[in-house]
């Protein structure tokens, strides 16, 4: 079943020094091959439940890698096993 899921990377780092951060978190995202929106606050992501969660694991395994930073990583699901469940059904009414 598709799924959505938001994730939320916070270093707790000096401003100027978290970008590049968030930047190698969003690269992880990106190579996944899953459909993905980046947001101010936090990215969507779309697709397999197994393939989401899997890519979720990767960007929590980035960030616990990280030695020297502390991080904030939040994630939110929507899922039903029932169902798919697409971000375009939920906002198309928007744009």
């Amino acid at each position: 079943m598709i799924i959505n899921a938001s994730i939320q990377v916070i270093p707790l780092i000096a401003t100027a020094g978290a970008f590049p951060m968030v930047d190698r978190a969003i690269e992880l995202i990106q190579k996944s091959g899953l459909k993905y929106t980046v947001g101010a606050f936090e990215t969507l992501i779309e697709g397999e439940y197994e393939k989401v969660q899997a890519l979720l694991r990767a960007v929590e395994d980035f960030c616990y890698g990280q030695k020297e930073v502390q991080f904030l990583v939040y994630s939110k699901l929507h899922l039903c096993g029932g169902m798919d469940i697409y971000e375009e059904s939920k906002t198309a009414k928007f744009r």
